[in-house]
């Protein structure tokens, strides 16, 4: 294997992606004196902290250098592991999540921003989706074997157990850490240094105004969304009213993220043989059906296979909606404009977890509902085509 810039970022995202504590990350919380609410509201104060340092942490990227804010994510997740296994209170956890969002909004344009500047400098930036989809197909080959591995390794649900998969996790980051500080970055544009953060802020806001086609696959990333992180939460209490066996919670979210794993990484072959608007169109409104379909055919095995099926389709969008956000979006404020609209998805989750949250604490089949029919309509709303993604689509 070539150990080239590409690569190192491949291997930073396997083994930041090592969450053995995923299993169990709420049993921990709850043996550290946390009630279920406290657990929830730390989920909120991590998307509020990731919120209000998108813009920041992107035109500090832009500043001083993608590869940084890496190495920043990284460091933030050792320092924010180890306190966790120290942490007793419920105000040092918030601090915890304040200090991960922070961590998480560094790497969440300024990455995306590196892979890509460096695909450009090799002018291979076409194949970002590939690229893009390769990268994320390790955190998935990372989550299957931790997510297995570390529910093994805490079946006896004792204290001690929690603790020794976050140590295992905290290794992972510092492996990831030190592969950081060997990426390269070429340099972008030199009149960047010249370029206040207000300025920079204000050129990335008025070209995602300006733009239309860029707005367009904006508006249909937006609206699409899968809830990834809801259905995290709420899968657990809908297998339990399909009757699934509780071993195979697990099994499910395995094969859900193999299945992911492999619509990730050929995702730009899917959409090479069918086209962009075919691709797209399906790619978004599958899991608004799939969520109709969980709630209107529930039971052991139908349920399993929904959830699966879910988890694997949920992920093919994400290395297409990369390439295509990317050709609108000139490099010297590359990380900044992808923070922007990193802010914008980010608001979005924050306002629709709360509303999803009541709801499916009133009824769990309902939030499926609501879930399904909002992707729905976002997927035929807002449907792009190829001339959305090379520029020449007015509206």
């Amino acid at each position: 294997m070539k150990f080239d810039n590409l690569t190192k970022i491949k291997l930073v995202y396997f083994f930041k992606s090592l969450f053995f504590f995923s299993p169990i990350i709420t049993l921990f919380y709850f043996s550290r004196g946390l009630d279920t609410f406290q657990v929830v509201s730390l989920e909120a104060i991590l998307i509020i902290s990731v919120l209000l340092m998108e813009v920041p942490t992107g035109i500090i990227a832009d500043k001083i250098g993608r590869k940084y804010s890496l190495s920043i994510l990284t460091f933030f997740y050792v320092i924010g592991n180890i306190w966790t296994i120290y942490a007793h209170s419920y105000r040092e956890f918030i601090f915890i999540e304040i200090l991960f969002g922070i961590g998480i909004a560094f790497g969440s344009g300024a990455i995306e921003a590196l892979v890509y500047d460096s695909l450009k400098y090799q002018k291979k930036e076409r194949t970002m989706g590939k690229v893009w989809g390769s990268i994320n197909s390790y955190a998935l080959v990372a989550g299957v074997f931790a997510v297995t591995l570390g529910g093994y390794l805490a079946r006896s649900h004792d204290s001690d157990s929690f603790v020794l998969l976050l140590w295992l996790y905290t290794i992972g980051a510092v492996i990831a850490f030190i592969i950081s500080l060997f990426v390269t970055e070429r340099k972008h544009e030199k009149d960047i240094v010249r370029k206040s953060p207000l300025l920079l802020f204000k050129e990335s806001t008025v070209h995602i105004l300006e733009n239309k086609s860029l707005r367009r696959i904006i508006l249909l990333s937006v609206f699409t969304l899968p809830f990834t992180h809801v259905i995290l939460f709420l899968f657990q209490p809908y297998f339990l009213m399909a009757n699934v066996n509780n071993a195979l919670f697990g099994v499910a979210m395995a094969i859900g993220s193999v299945l992911g794993f492999f619509l990730m990484k050929y995702a730009y072959k899917i959409e090479r043989r069918f086209g962009v608007s075919k691709t797209m169109f399906v790619a978004t409104i599958l899991p608004g059906l799939l969520y109709l379909v969980m709630a209107f055919f529930i039971g052991p095995w139908l349920s399993f296979t929904w959830y699966v099926l879910q988890k694997g389709f949920m992920k093919i969008r994400w290395p297409l909606f990369s390439q295509y956000q990317n050709t609108h979006i000139k490099s010297y404020n590359r990380a900044t404009v992808l923070s922007v609209i990193s802010m914008i998805v980010s608001l979005y989750l924050g306002i629709m977890r709360l509303v999803l949250g009541k709801i499916a604490n009133y009824d769990l089949i309902t939030s499926f509902v609501v879930m399904g029919v909002i992707i729905v309509v976002g997927a035929i709303a807002f449907r792009i085509n190829e001339g959305h993604v090379n520029g020449s689509e007015s509206g």
